[in-house]
Formats: C-alpha cells, structure tokens, sequence
C-alpha cells in the first residue's frame, strides 16, 4: 500500500532526477563553451522568436535572469532583437546564423546522449514515464491554483 512517505519519497527522486539531467546538460552545453541555461534559451528562441519576458514565462524563471543571458548571449553575436510589432518596447530575440550553428551542435550532442538513453531504456517505458509526470504535473498544478 503506497504512503505519504513513498509520495515524499518520490519528490526526492524527482529533486536527484532534475539534479542529475541539470549536471548532464551542463556537460553536453560545455562542449559548445555554453551552459545549460544557454542552451534552454537558444533551444527556446528557436523554436520561435519571443520577447524577453515570453522566454522567462515558458522556462519558469525571472524575467531579469533571461534579460542578462540574452544581453550576453547578444553581445557574443548568437541572438539579436528584432521589432515586436506587436509591443514597441518589447523586441522579440531571434537566433543568429551564429547561434543556430551553436545550438545545432550542443542540440547534436544531446541526440547522441539521448539514443544512449533509448537504448537503455524502450520507448514503451520512456511513454510511460512520459504520461506519468504529465499526470504529475497536472496533479500538482491543479492542487497550487485551488490555493491561489
């Protein structure tokens, strides 16, 4: 019978998982001279260009994190501004030819790393881990915005 220590049980795992997939990612990010953030912020920017508040909002973190990342980002020539013609104050960052070179090699790197995983691991149980932290997430997340 599952327990309320097994659910804590399972956050600890959950914080060593987030930690170990944080350490991994810095090293496949390093061979590019990146770090992790860098890399979620180029993967973001270029799945489409964004402001800088929009990349903060879809990566959960401080809009003034994601403003001092794209300002070095920017001055490394690997995103520039764009006009928002939606908000005048607001540019939307996109990739440089330079930055989509940078992220296609780290994005390269990860796919070498997450073969490794597929063959450790068959889909059929990766799916299953997929759903079950979907369901998790949207368990929590129900559960924080009855308590807003």
């Amino acid at each position: 019978m599952t327990s309320v220590k097994d659910v804590e049980g399972l956050y600890s795992e959950l914080f060593e998982a987030a930690s170990v997939g944080r350490r991994h990612g810095e090293r496949i990010a390093a061979l590019a001279d990146q770090t992790q953030s860098r890399w979620q912020t180029l993967w973001t920017i270029d799945v489409a260009p964004l402001t800088v508040p929009q990349i903060a909002r879809r990566l959960g973190v401080s809009r003034q994190h994601i403003l001092r990342l794209t300002g070095e980002l920017h001055a490394e020539g690997l995103v520039e501004s764009r006009l928002n013609p939606d908000h005048k104050t607001s540019p939307l960052i996109v990739l440089t030819p330079a930055g989509e070179k940078i992220l296609h090699r780290i994005n390269g790197a990860g796919r070498i790393s997450n073969q490794a995983l597929l063959e450790s691991l068959t889909p059929a149980r990766i799916d299953d881990l997929r759903l079950l932290l979907h369901d998790f997430i949207r368990i929590i997340s129900d559960e924080d915005a009855r308590h807003i």
